[in-house]
């Protein structure tokens, strides 16, 4: 399922300092601007950010035990907590110390004593930045007409459900479909009408995923991807043909020069559980056979080539 862009009410902000004063002092200047989550101390603060994945955080350089630029050397060497803007709260000046500050990750810096009018726009500039590359990368996953993952987003997702299947021993799904005869539909009802026929099939394609896990993609044209994790071969012929019946159902009515009345779809199946060697084209070679096979064999129906 596509992810979705970040929301501004669903913005958290953790702070971080061992002064309990400072912790007031910042959660009111960032009052409205998101939920507020707090640490005193670096290990507390190193938990907060890997299980509440905050938007911005706020963090003294200066604590016992644990300095802020630890906390940030561990949060930018995760994959998981690397893009987490931060800035660095310090009573620190100096271009040396700015020097150090940019090159531990961190985005920014506010000295002490804290002007609220400071703290509350350098924040709200960190996490303005933050949803603007949000932005621009989740334009460059969607495919602009269907709303769906497009072929980058589908070739690196599925490269990587492969390499969880390699790694658990699991099985991994793979459906690959195609809307039949869609040059007759476009050439008798016009570009327009043929966007709105991909464009019903996505949503139908997206109705019929039930699990987090699973995803689709509009590979190309009218062909679209369906990926199954944990799923068997069994489970996916189950899968394409409850799929191919949910587009029958849509009763889309085809260009009269077509084989069927109705928009039908072609689609091959294929399931493997992978050895470490494997990799994942072979999955999308067997599948796609398969689904040339499904259009040979007259269209509007599932096969696997397995």
């Amino acid at each position: 399922m596509l992810p979705k862009e970040t929301e501004h009410l669903d913005v958290t902000i953790l702070i971080v300092d061992d002064d309990p004063s400072i912790i007031v002092t910042t959660s009111k200047a960032l009052n409205g601007l998101g939920k507020i989550i707090f640490a005193t101390n670096g290990p507390d603060a190193l938990m907060l950010a890997e299980t509440k994945l905050p938007d911005v955080i706020l963090l003294d350089a200066e604590m016992p035990d644990m300095d802020g630029f630890e906390v940030c050397t561990h949060l930018k060497q995760k994959a998981e907590t690397a893009h987490i803007p931060i800035i660095f709260i310090t009573s620190h000046t100096g271009s040396d110390f700015e020097m150090k500050v940019f090159d531990a990750g961190a985005s920014d810096y506010i000295n002490k004593p804290l002007n609220p009018r400071v703290v509350l726009a350098r924040a709200s500039l960190q996490l303005n930045y933050k949803r603007a590359l949000e932005r621009l990368e989740y334009l460059s996953l969607t495919d602009s007409l269907t709303g769906l993952y497009n072929r980058r987003a589908f070739d690196t997702k599925l490269a990587l459900e492969f390499t969880r299947a390699q790694r658990a021993g699991t099985p991994i799904a793979l459906l690959m479909l195609d809307i039949d005869e869609f040059k007759q539909y476009n050439d008798h009802f016009g570009h327009v009408m043929g966007d709105a026929c991909i464009q019903q099939t996505a949503s139908a394609l997206l109705e019929t995923i039930q699990r987090s896990t699973d995803f689709v993609a509009r590979y190309g044209g009218e062909e679209f991807a369906i990926v199954l994790p944990d799923t068997d071969l069994e489970g996916a012929k189950y899968f394409a043909e409850s799929t191919l019946n949910h587009i029958l159902n849509l009763n889309i009515k085809h260009a009269p020069t077509a084989q069927r009345s109705n928009v039908t779809l072609s689609i091959g199946y294929a399931s493997l559980t992978p050895s470490l060697e494997d990799l994942y084209k072979s999955l999308l070679k067997i599948a796609d056979s398969a689904l040339y096979k499904a259009k040979e064999n007259g269209r509007a129906c599932i096969y696997t080539s397995l």
